[in-house]
């Protein structure tokens, strides 16, 4: 007796047999992973399909901030950047209590707290902007016994503020975040003839499995560019916006996060601090201005720079020690006029496809959202099992050899 079509025979499964999901997400970093437990916690049949590391590409080298878009209002103005993600830490924090979207319930953030500072007291028209009741409960002036262990130097002379803002270790999240569904991750780099339309959804010619999928979720940072014009889609486009970030060992004992302020002459932060363990100190990973500056940069020259930035934003400080090495990034995103930053989350369905990116880490239950509201209910079916690897976490670019 033969097995029927679709049904695996006894003693294994069939190779040429079909595995029915309602979602097929491609792309393991905090998109797809936060999309897997949505769907996930909602009934739907989802797999992730991960060509390296989980976060490997795009979500490791970020620096982890959730914040409210403080950082994009240095003009005195609340802009439309900012308040579409004025209330994302909140909603992050609710997760982190374990009531939120996604249950992260026992994730400790790397701090609880942000902060903008400048080495003078004299900030101009954002002295009062910050002061104003726009901004109460998203930031506050310090007085100096309650500022960070960095700033208790008696050399610093300027201002620190506190912001509704924290910062996440992006290896524990993502290792959170695939707990739930470790199951269902898997190690493969989808090739672009891998995938065809089939029955009003797509199917995935993968490795001993058929993968028919009701939605395929593009999720795969730059490598969305490939498959989209695989399958022929002409709108959305992809845009990869170019950052330099800096990474500074040093033997200062106090981590730091914070926007440094200090002179600066264009609306944003002249350099966006994080910490981050590093063996048994702290390394210090810089974004803002100069990661945007330092596009145009070689390694030495940005190095050099980096240096000089240090000096000025942590006069306090010594950096002539420091090891400075820098890192380059490209940010994945929706393309945009002039290849500027987008403001929001984007989610869109073209046919049976769903392509997506979260432009921010921030903005990663703005991006849930957005899909959500693209998908069909689920349809009830055996939970989806594939013969191929299971994918593991990536490495922090830091780490790497």
């Amino acid at each position: 007796m033969t097995a029927a079509p679709d049904q695996a025979p006894a003693g294994g499964r069939d190779p040429t047999a079909a595995v029915d999901v309602d979602a097929a997400i491609v792309g393991g970093g905090i998109a797809g992973l936060w999309l897997a437990n949505l769907l996930h916690a909602r009934g739907y049949r989802t797999v992730v399909l991960e060509a390296d590391g989980i976060g490997g590409s795009q979500t490791l080298a970020s620096q982890g901030m959730i914040h409210g878009g403080l950082k994009y209002a240095l003009s005195g103005n609340l802009t439309g950047a900012s308040e579409a993600i004025a209330g994302m830490p909140e909603r992050w924090r609710r997760c982190l209590a374990g009531g939120g979207d996604v249950d992260l319930g026992g994730l400790e953030p790397l701090s609880d707290r942000y902060y903008m500072f400048a080495t003078s007291t004299a900030l101009g028209r954002l002295t009062s902007f910050f002061a104003s009741r726009t901004l109460r409960g998203r930031i506050r002036r310090l007085e100096p016994p309650e500022y960070p262990a960095a700033f208790a130097d008696p050399a610093f002379r300027g201002v620190v503020y506190e912001l509704n803002d924290f910062v996440l270790d992006t290896p524990d999240l993502l290792a959170a975040l695939l707990r739930p569904v470790a199951d269902r991750v898997y190690r493969h780099r989808l090739l672009p003839g891998e995938v065809t339309p089939a029955d009003g959804g797509c199917e995935l010619r993968l490795p001993g499995a058929r993968l028919r999928a009701r939605r395929l979720i593009l999720t795969a940072g730059a490598g969305t560019g490939a498959l989209l014009d695989h399958l022929g889609i002409a709108s959305p486009r992809m845009q990869l916006r170019p950052l330099h970030q800096v990474l500074v060992r040093h033997d200062y004992p106090h981590p730091l996060y914070a926007h440094c302020l200090t002179g600066i002459r264009r609306p944003e932060p002249r350099m966006t601090i994080t910490s981050h363990r590093d063996g048994d100190g702290w390394l210090w990973y810089l974004g803002g201005q100069i990661a945007g500056d330092g596009v145009a940069m070689s390694d030495a020259e940005l190095a050099d720079h980096a240096r000089r930035e240090l000096a000025a934003c942590l006069p306090w400080i010594s950096w002539e020690r420091a090891g400075i090495s820098t890192l380059r990034v490209d940010r994945a995103e929706p393309e945009q006029t002039g290849g500027r930053r987008p403001d929001e989350a984007f989610a869109a369905a073209v046919g049976p496809t769903v392509v997506a990116w979260p432009t921010k880490l921030s903005l990663v239950p703005d991006l849930g959202d957005k899909v959500l509201a693209l998908l069909d209910p689920p349809r009830p079916g055996p939970a989806p099992r594939l013969e191929l690897p299971r994918a593991g976490l990536g490495r922090v670019p830091w780490s790497r050899p």
